[in-house]
């Protein structure tokens, strides 16, 4: 019989750190999710089965925050938007099998995130655009 792989994963290993402030207060359902904006290639058939792949110069990307809608992050980035600011975005997953980092200047929030009251706390989400994307 052979041997069954096992893995850990602690979401308190993944930090987030957004104009130099340790972001709190994240959401049951989700701490960050990274999204490239577009593929990084374009493959092109021909006719006859030749490929040609077309190289992408987009780099750009998205970081989302799932926060609690009572997190005390919330009024800074808030004060961010609203003050238009670039800042820094860092983010460090420390787990053995999944570590990665990503560390960006010149990122921006693309919008005030949403107010909600309702009868628990809801989840925030926050979009911030990030320029140049690469996670290492």
């Amino acid at each position: 019989m052979g041997k069954v792989s096992v893995t850990t994963y602690d979401p308190k290993k993944v930090n987030v750190i957004v104009g130099g402030r340790v972001i709190t207060g994240f959401a049951s359902d989700g701490v960050v999710t990274l999204a490239k904006s577009e593929d990084s290639v374009t493959p092109s058939v021909g006719a006859k089965g030749d490929v040609t792949y077309s190289e992408n110069a987009n780099e750009s990307g998205t970081v989302s925050l799932t926060l609690m809608s009572t997190s005390s992050s919330l009024s800074y980035l808030r004060d961010l938007e609203a003050k238009r600011r670039a800042v820094n975005v860092s983010i460090t997953d420390a787990n053995d099998d999944t570590a990665f980092t990503m560390n960006e200047d010149n990122c921006r929030i693309t919008k005030m995130p949403d107010v909600a009251r309702q009868k628990e706390q809801a989840t925030v989400t926050v979009t911030i655009f990030v320029p140049s994307m690469t996670i290492r």
